[in-house]
C-alpha cells in the first residue's frame, strides 16, 4: 500500500522532449527506408559478383581480368619488377599534398547537402570546387588520413537548419574535433497577395535608397488558417540552435549522456541577413529555453551581425548571451549581407562592439572553474552595491546553474595592466573579415572596453563611471552597465 508521502506535488510544464525529437528524425520514413534499400542493394551485388554476373563496366572488366588469370593479385618479386623507375615519394610529402588539395581557403557551405543559391554570393558561387575530393577515392588508406584531414581543417558554414541537422549523419569522431562554425540565417517572408514590401535603407549605411524585400509568394487559402504577410526570422535561429543538441544514435548507451552534435564546440559566428529594425514580431520563451538552458553556457565566444536596433532585437542580444560561459566573449556588428532581388549581395565591414559577460562574478566569489582574483577591503566595501546589482542583469542571460558551470579559459601573453583584478584581457579580431586580433582590456564590473585614461600624469581613476566605457561603434552610444539602469533610465 501506498503512502500519501510518497507522492511529490509537482505541476509539469509544456515542453517538446529532445530524445523523443532526435529518435523521430532518426526513424523518419524517407531515412529508414535508404537504409533499408541501401542494404539490399549491398546484398545484391555480392550475390552477382558471387556468379559472375556483371552490372557495371567496371565489375566487367574486372571479371574478364579474374576468368584470364589476371586477378591484380601480384607477389613481391612481380610488384618490383613491374615498379616504375620514377623517385618513390615518401609518406610524410603524401599526407602534405593530401593535406593541400583537402584543406579549402575560405569557409565550405553546406557540408553533406545540397547548397541552396539563393543563399550564397554571386562571388561565393562562382568559387567553384575549393578542394580536390577526389583524393578520398585513392585507395584506403587516402580515404582514411583524408576525411580526418577534410574534417579537422576546414571551416564551415550553414545556411539552414536542414543542412545542420543533416551533419549528425557524419561520424561523431570527425564532428567531434569542430571548434568553430558560422550560421547565415537569412529570414524569410511570405505573403499570400501581391504587394511590395520595402527594405528601408537604414538597414545600412551603404543602402543609398530603399529595396524591394524579397517575398515568397504563397497561396491564399479559404480557410481559418492564419495567412497574410508573415515571417520565419526568430524561430529559425532557435531551430539552428535546437539543430546542435544531441542526435539520435540507437548504438548509444541509454545510461550515458548522449554527446551534441558538435561536442567541441566553442566559437560560433552568426550572420543575421535581412533582419530589419521595426518589422519582424516579438518572440515567445523558446530563444530563452534553447540558449540559457538547452545550451546554456557552452561557448567561449559568441559573434552576431546584423542584430536589429529594437526591442526584439535588444531582448534576441540578451537572451543569445546565455550561450556563453562566464567571462565568454560577445561580440556585435551591423548586418554583413543583404538578401535583394538579386540575391545576397555582401556589405562592408565596420568596427566590432564586444564585451564581456558575467566578468563581475571573480570580483565577489570564486566560482567552480572561474579564475579567483583576490578581493581588498577597500573593493569588497566599497563596490559590494553595484554587484550585487549586476548579478541578475537583464543584459546577460544566465540562470544560476547546479553544478555551476566552468568558466571560459583565460587567455594568456595579455599585456601588464594597472589594475589586474579590476580587468580581463580578451583577444578581439581587428575587423569583421579579418583574422588579426589585438588585445582588449574590458572592465570586469560593466563588461565593457576599457579607454585608456586621460591623465597624463598617469594617475589611474578607480571610479567606473560612464565616461571609462568606450562608445558602441553599432549605436555610437555608451552603453549601462545593467539592463536595469537602460530600464530606469527610458521611466525617468
Amino acid at each position: 500500500m501506498t503512502r500519501n508521502s510518497d507522492f511529490v506535488d509537482v505541476d509539469p510544464w509544456e515542453t517538446q522532449d529532445k530524445e523523443d525529437t532526435a529518435e523521430a528524425y532518426y526513424n523518419q520514413p524517407l531515412r529508414q527506408k535508404h537504409r533499408i534499400l541501401a542494404d539490399e542493394n549491398l546484398r545484391l551485388k555480392r550475390l552477382l559478383r558471387e556468379n559472375s554476373i556483371t552490372w557495371s563496366p567496371i565489375a566487367t572488366a574486372h571479371i574478364h581480368a579474374v576468368k584470364h588469370g589476371n586477378s591484380g593479385r601480384m607477389t613481391r618479386r612481380r610488384s618490383l619488377a613491374a615498379a616504375p623507375t620514377n623517385p618513390y615519394l615518401p609518406t610524410e610529402v603524401l599526407l602534405r599534398i593530401l593535406k593541400y588539395a583537402l584543406t579549402a581557403p575560405l569557409s565550405i557551405f553546406d557540408p553533406l547537402s545540397k547548397l541552396r543559391p539563393d543563399t550564397v554570393t554571386a562571388e561565393e558561387k562562382a568559387r567553384g570546387n575549393q578542394i580536390a575530393i577526389h583524393f578520398l577515392a585513392t585507395c584506403r588508406a587516402m580515404h582514411t588520413e583524408g576525411t580526418r584531414i577534410l574534417w579537422g581543417h576546414n571551416s564551415f558554414t550553414f545556411t539552414s537548419p536542414e543542412a545542420l541537422r543533416h551533419f549528425a549523419e557524419l561520424d561523431l569522431n570527425h564532428r567531434k574535433g569542430i571548434k568553430g562554425v558560422t550560421f547565415r540565417i537569412i529570414a524569410q517572408f511570405y505573403d499570400d497577395k501581391k504587394r511590395r514590401h520595402r527594405l528601408h535603407h537604414t538597414y545600412h549605411q551603404s543602402l543609398r535608397k530603399d529595396h524591394q524585400l524579397p517575398v515568397n509568394m504563397r497561396v491564399n487559402e479559404q480557410t481559418y488558417a492564419r495567412g497574410g504577410f508573415r515571417c520565419y526570422s526568430w524561430s529559425q535561429i532557435v531551430d539552428f540552435l535546437a539543430a546542435l543538441r544531441p542526435p539520435f544514435d540507437p548504438k548509444h548507451d541509454r545510461k550515458q549522456i548522449r554527446p551534441r552534435l558538435l561536442p567541441a564546440l566553442e566559437s560560433l559566428h552568426i550572420d543575421l541577413v535581412n533582419f530589419t529594425a521595426d518589422k519582424l514580431p516579438t518572440f515567445g520563451n523558446d530563444m530563452h529555453n534553447m540558449a540559457s538552458h538547452e545550451l546554456g553556457c557552452s561557448l567561449n565566444e559568441l559573434y552576431v551581425t546584423g542584430l536589429p536596433i529594437d526591442d526584439p532585437g535588444v531582448k534576441a542580444s540578451a537572451e543569445l548571451t546565455g550561450l556563453l560561459r562566464d567571462e565568454g566573449l560577445y561580440m556585435t556588428g551591423v548586418p554583413a549581407y543583404v538578401q535583394t532581388k538579386r540575391g545576397v549581395l555582401p556589405l562592408s565591414g565596420h568596427p566590432i562592439c564586444a564585451r564581456v559577460i558575467r566578468a563581475y562574478k571573480s570580483l565577489r566569489v570564486g566560482s567552480l572553474g572561474a579564475s579567483t582574483v583576490p578581493i581588498d577591503d577597500e573593493l569588497s566595501d566599497s563596490e559590494d552595491t553595484d554587484f550585487d546589482a549586476l548579478d541578475g542583469s537583464g543584459l546577460d542571460a544566465h540562470h544560476s546553474h547546479i553544478p555551476t558551470m566552468p568558466a571560459a579559459p583565460a587567455q594568456e601573453g595579455h599585456p601588464t595592466s594597472h589594475r589586474e583584478d579590476k580587468v580581463i584581457w580578451k583577444r578581439v579580431p581587428i575587423s569583421r573579415n579579418s583574422g588579426e586580433r589585438r588585445w582588449v582590456e574590458f572592465c570586469r564590473s560593466s563588461g565593457y572596453p576599457i579607454e585608456p585614461p586621460a591623465d597624463k600624469n598617469g594617475n589611474d581613476d578607480d571610479e567606473e563611471d560612464e565616461d571609462s566605457i568606450s562608445i558602441c561603434p553599432c549605436c555610437g552610444e555608451p552603453h549601462p552597465g545593467t539592463f536595469l539602469d537602460q530600464l530606469l533610465d527610458e521611466a525617468d
